[in-house]
């Protein structure tokens, strides 16, 4: 059975408030969702409040009952709308992630995007980094550590820490010239083991 397949069926389901496709979707796509919403807000506790807050809706209000796209593009938009207006409304500890969220959150293409060949340019972009600036890269962006944390792991200052998140940052924004941030974001999360081990 085809995922596309898969999908419709379990929105029908959804649609008929079935407990156990809750149950399913919540299984499916709650780590890769918190994930997604670690790597734009980078605080567990608010990706985890973000992420629940789309279950519970689609739950209480049965948002999907007129819905007609694809669900895991809902389910991606949903979280990263709800990322950005966190950013927008709070003082967060890297304010270039609110710009950056800013200008993602009218990309409506994260159902459109080729994963394994982001995924591969990833890759190729972090093997082309400084060994300590691939690492804070990693865990800024994929592991979701502060600032304090990475200073903590790799044993060098704050200061210094940002400076190779800034370095590692301009390389991808210049080679993702042509895509949205929310994709990336998504692939990050999306491929998570994959990057992490590469």
């Amino acid at each position: 059975m085809s995922a596309k397949l898969d999908e419709l069926l379990l929105i029908e389901k959804l649609r008929r408030n079935d407990r156990n496709a809750y149950t399913e979707l919540f299984d499916g796509y709650f780590d890769k969702l918190f994930t997604f919403a670690l790597n734009m807000v980078f605080r567990e506790d608010v990706a985890n409040d973000i992420v629940q807050e789309v279950f519970i809706a689609i739950y209480e209000k049965s948002v999907l009952k007129s819905y007609q796209g694809s669900l895991k593009a809902y389910l991606y938009t949903s979280v990263r709308n709800r990322c950005y207006n966190y950013l927008r409304d709070a003082k967060v500890e890297d304010r270039n992630m609110a710009l950056y969220a800013e200008a993602a959150v009218y990309s409506d293409n994260v159902d459109m995007i080729d994963e394994e060949e982001i995924l591969m340019k990833i890759k190729e972009v972090l093997d082309e980094l400084p060994e300590k600036c691939r690492e804070v890269c990693l865990l800024r962006f994929v592991h979701g550590y502060k600032y304090s944390e990475i200073s903590e792991q790799l044993e060098m200052n704050e200061n210094t820490v940002k400076a190779q998140l800034h370095r590692g940052l301009e390389k991808l924004k210049h080679s993702f010239a042509d895509y949205d941030l929310a994709l990336i974001l998504f692939v990050l999360a999306f491929c998570l083991e994959g990057i992490a081990s590469a």
